[in-house]
């Protein structure tokens, strides 16, 4: 005997991201907010000034992220030698020295992942904010979510932090301006994960994509 999933029934549940809660999906007006009735989290808050936000933090990321990338991170003089570390300086000296594997990895994770998502996100918050239909809507925010897990930003920052402590007493280091665009962009991705909202352009997607 086969059973059969109401399918009716599932679609209208939605879950709430941080206790699980399974409730009945409604949908809430622009201005409003929805929250859930176990812990309270927000679930739901459309606005256009969301899109707003997320464009410019986006917009501003895409600025800081080449001087994050091509200015020195770290300045360290060592036994008289004075040398200066940015992250492409040190994606070019690991394809220098034969580490193509390693190279690759950072290079991918650290440097192309983060700006192809700016630009996939600056596409969507554009189109939707000057209300611009594009049939490619749907498949550049879901390229922007397969991104997420590829992203290392804080895990970068946490080995600048260790190589930092290590090479104090061995050492003299010397911030360079680039790590200061650095955590000005880990600081930004951060806030624009906070702020986006990825129901909401989900359903202007449904909406407005063709």
């Amino acid at each position: 005997m086969r059973s059969t999933l109401n399918t009716d029934n599932t679609q209208s549940l939605e879950a709430c991201p941080d206790c699980d809660l399974l409730m009945a999906a409604i949908q809430v007006k622009e201005g409003c907010t929805s929250h859930c009735p176990r812990c309270g989290h927000t679930l739901e808050h459309p606005t256009r000034l969301s899109i707003r936000n997320n464009f410019f933090c986006v917009f501003a990321g895409l600025i800081l992220y080449f001087p994050a990338m091509l200015l020195p991170i770290l300045q360290f003089t060592m036994v008289g030698n004075t040398e200066a570390l940015s992250i492409l300086v040190c994606v070019q000296t690991l394809f220098s020295t034969g580490n193509w594997g390693i190279g690759l990895i950072i290079f991918f994770s650290l440097m192309l992942v983060p700006l192809v998502q700016m630009i996939l996100l600056i596409f969507v918050t554009t189109r939707f904010y000057y209300q611009v239909k594009s049939r490619y809507l749907a498949f550049c925010f879901k390229w922007y979510g397969y991104l997420n897990a590829w992203g290392m930003l804080d895990i970068f920052m946490l080995s600048i932090i260790v190589a930092s402590i290590k090479l104090r007493d061995d050492a003299e280091l010397d911030l360079g301006f680039g790590l200061y665009a650095f955590i000005s962009l880990l600081f930004i991705n951060t806030l624009q994960t906070q702020l986006l909202n990825k129901k909401l352009i989900w359903n202007l997607i449904e909406k407005h994509g063709e």
